[in-house]
């Protein structure tokens, strides 16, 4: 029997010179420390010596268009690219020079896939996406140089409407954790994105967060009050900026009813940023 040997998850622009031209010294500061945290978060994830990683996180309309945006979305096959951009933007840049291609843990991939289609979930799947920034730059600040365990790439529709819902996220979470639970793997999981940013996705309302609000998640989180997280609506998570959350829902899902652990959080302004740990052991 598997099961899941470590969970957290982490904002996913862990690259100072983004902040530091847009936020200045003190946003540059802030993300530096953060990437401190992840990077001793990744030694306790080393340890753990996971069969495979599952990433969730957000497309930016850099692999999916318009043509065809799905809800939700498993990389399979048997290994994946990292996106390469001419003329790629400031946290984009982050994947410069890291490794061109990755592995995909295939069976469990699929078992997510078939079996999630077997229980009503309509999966799409894709064998050829490439990862952005919301999956390599956690990664790579994860596990520096230590070799990456393979992935399975799991996909949130984030930004364009209609999103999935925060309990229809949680449910997925469930999935993936019945699915570990039941196949032969140890599996680590993380979700990235967030917290609070680009509130209403408005570029007038750029530099906005939404503090309040993301404090009382984090209390949320640390409690394993996860019932008004799950009750979230997409006007809610709209209006706060907050539309990274449905990544996080997935993993709240797969290890309710644990507990968070935060190991940062840091208010810049123009965006909060966190790193939270759950223990599953």
């Amino acid at each position: 029997m598997g099961r899941i040997v470590y969970a957290a998850a982490m904002s996913h622009v862990l690259y100072p010179n983004y902040y530091g031209q847009n936020v200045g010294p003190h946003g540059r500061r802030m993300v530096e420390a953060l990437i401190d945290v992840v990077r001793d978060m990744g030694r306790t994830l080393t340890a753990a010596a996971p069969d495979a990683l599952v990433v969730v996180a957000d497309d930016h309309l850099n692999v999916f268009s318009f043509d065809a945006v799905p809800a939700l979305c498993v990389r399979v096959g048997r290994s994946v690219n990292r996106m390469v951009q001419d003329g790629a933007i400031e946290f984009d840049r982050a994947l410069e020079g890291l490794p061109e291609r990755y592995p995909v843990h295939e069976d469990l991939a699929n078992s997510i896939l078939e079996r999630g289609l077997q229980a009503g979930f309509d999966f799409a799947a894709s064998w050829s996406a490439p990862l952005d920034h919301a999956f390599l730059s956690p990664v790579s600040t994860l596990y520096g140089a230590t070799p990456v365990p393979p992935l399975v790439p799991f996909w949130v529709n984030c930004f364009v409407a209609p999103q999935p819902t925060a309990q229809r996220c949680f449910a997925v979470g469930r999935h993936i954790a019945r699915v570990a639970a039941e196949g032969p793997w140890n599996v680590a999981v993380i979700a990235t994105g967030g917290l609070s940013h680009f509130p209403e996705l408005s570029l007038a309302r750029v530099g906005q967060s939404d503090v309040a609000f993301d404090r009382r998640v984090v209390k949320w989180m640390e409690a394993g009050n996860y019932e008004p997280m799950t009750a979230l609506t997409a006007k809610e998570l709209h209006e706060s900026g907050s539309h990274e959350l449905l990544n996080w829902l997935v993993l709240l899902g797969a290890v309710s009813p644990a507990r968070a652990r935060v190991r940062f959080f840091g208010e810049m302004g123009r965006i909060d940023l966190a790193a939270l740990e759950w223990d599953v052991a």
